[in-house]
């Protein structure tokens, strides 16, 4: 089981003001990995495709997807990949990102997003909206960490969000 105190933490990173959990030692020990990658797959038959997040949603995602047997799709940030791509911008807790999603094999297909770090929200809210715009049946998310303090769950009200461990307020 995963907890608090597998994470290094790493103050004042990348900015002043952020703590930085590191997942260096999750991925370091393959017992641990193992259990992350456990922990954030949901039951068989209720996912089609899994999405990693760039770049540490790329790390468990693989693992997710080939475990329920289906196939995943990525999330880059802007000019990482070719092609004609749905774009949303992300308002995140130190800055802002453009994000980009082949919009290819999405319809219809429930999917579940995997990430490994939920804080304001606005990084999944934003894969989210690519993921609707490109006709996904469902999305749902999966974090190995929620850090409780800020209003990355409100931000995702009214979807299922699945969090291995929580820091709390």
């Amino acid at each position: 089981m995963i907890t608090l105190s597998d994470f290094d933490t790493h103050p004042d990173f990348p900015v002043a003001g952020i703590l930085f959990y590191d997942i260096s030692p999750i991925l370091a020990d393959p017992a641990l990995f193992r259990d992350a990658c456990e922990a954030l797959t949901p039951e068989p038959d209720s996912v089609d495709l899994v999405v990693g997040v760039d770049a540490r949603g790329f790390i468990f995602a693989p693992v997710v997807a080939q475990t329920l047997g289906v196939g995943m799709a990525m999330v880059r940030k802007k000019g990482k990949m070719p092609g004609d791509l749905l774009e949303s911008d992300a308002t995140i807790e130190y800055g802002a990102s453009e994000l980009v999603l082949s919009p290819n094999g999405i319809d219809g297909k429930r999917v579940l997003v995997v990430d490994d770090v939920l804080a304001t929200g606005g990084t999944a809210r934003a894969v989210g909206d690519m993921l609707t715009r490109a006709g996904a049946a469902s999305v749902r998310y999966a974090f190995l960490l929620e850090l409780a303090g800020l209003p990355g769950r409100e931000a995702l009200a009214g979807t299922e969000v699945i969090s291995v461990v929580e820091v709390p307020e």
